[in-house]
């Protein structure tokens, strides 16, 4: 028997005896290409080879084959026989299907991070531009506070300092409409309106000494006079120790009030008549005093230095607030006197006369 692998070679003969045990074949299986007369015998025939197993075939978690690999030394055609070419493994599509999902929802998270992110920045810096504007509107609203407390505070002092202080045209333009000229016969006066009548007419009222001569003669018909209107008056009422007398009309008149407070020699005043006929006249001065000692008079009167003609008598002296203090009277002439006029007392016009 020759040693070299490509010859053919004949089994070995039959011997007697003991058999010796089997000899592994020096080369292994024969190699593709080769001729193959079966297997050799030493001296006894061997066992038949086993086939190679068959290949198994199981399926994969995602439905894919699995092919279990064929032993070494086994091919399609039994032992010997040349190994298929092995199949390229297949790619699992559904792992990178979702490997591709799992970063298209990462991006997207990420962008709604970052958009998140962006808002709430921006909603901060709005919150802050918010709290800024709302402490310098505070802080505004405190400066005005305080300067409106300082204004209050500087009104309060002028008001103060200014109390009392006559403004004569605001005042003149409050009581005009409520004073009149008088015709009472043959004497010419000046009357107020300070009163309501009960027929819805008004009270006006003037001196006793207006009225007189009119009385005298038997009448009470008069008639008062402002802007060019004439109304008819009657006589209601007189008092002659105090000489008051209360005209009557129908017409409807916005009534002047009395002061609330007694005057004190000093305080500003300012007369409303029609002296010498002359409606709307104002003149303005101050109370020089308060005395009830003036010769031929029977009250108590008030003393003041504006100035007063004939004409003037009936009409009201006024106060810095506008409300009636007295009713211009007279005034006393002597040679080189000036500024002595006299009024008297709206109260005393409250004494049974009208009712304030």
């Amino acid at each position: 028997m020759s040693d070299r692998g490509d010859e053919s070679f004949a089994p070995p003969t039959a011997q007697t005896g003991p058999l010796p045990g089997p000899r592994p074949p020096t080369s292994g299986w024969p190699q593709a290409g080769s001729s193959y007369s079966g297997p050799p015998s030493y001296g006894a025939p061997t066992a038949p080879i086993a086939p190679p197993p068959t290949p198994t075939q199981t399926t994969g978690a995602f439905g894919s084959p699995v092919h279990h690999p064929t032993p070494a030394g086994y091919g399609p055609g039994g032992p010997g026989s040349p190994l298929p070419p092995r199949r390229p493994t297949e790619r699992r599509s559904a792992p990178r299907l979702l490997t591709i999902g799992t970063f298209v929802l990462t991006l997207l998270l990420l962008i709604a991070v970052i958009v998140q992110t962006v808002l709430l920045s921006g909603l901060s810096s709005d919150v802050d531009d918010a709290r800024a504007a709302q402490s310098r509107a505070e802080t505004a609203a405190s400066k005005d506070r305080e300067d409106v407390s300082n204004l209050t505070k500087r009104i309060q002092a002028l008001e103060e300092r200014t109390e009392g202080t006559l403004n004569s045209t605001a005042v003149a333009k409050k009581v005009l409409p409520s004073v009149f000229s008088v015709r009472a016969g043959q004497a010419t006066g000046t009357a107020f309106a300070f009163g309501q009548a009960p027929n819805g007419g008004t009270f006006l009222v003037t001196n006793y000494h207006v009225v007189e001569s009119l009385l005298t003669s038997g009448s009470k018909n008069a008639t008062i006079q402002r802007d060019s209107e004439t109304y008819p008056v009657t006589v209601d009422r007189t008092d002659q120790q105090r000489d008051l007398a209360v005209l009557r009309t129908t017409a409807k008149f916005q009534p002047l009030k009395p002061a609330k407070v007694a005057v004190e020699p000093g305080d500003p005043v300012i007369v409303v008549g029609a002296p010498l006929g002359l409606t709307d006249t104002v003149t303005t001065g101050v109370v020089s005093a308060v005395r009830n000692d003036v010769e031929g008079l029977n009250t108590r009167v008030i003393q003041f230095d504006a100035a007063i003609n004939p004409g003037n008598s009936g009409g009201p002296v006024i106060n810095a607030n506008g409300e009636v203090v007295g009713i211009a009277q007279a005034k006393i002439i002597a040679e080189g006197a000036d500024g002595l006029g006299l009024a008297i007392p709206i109260d005393e016009v409250c004494k049974g006369l009208i009712s304030c």
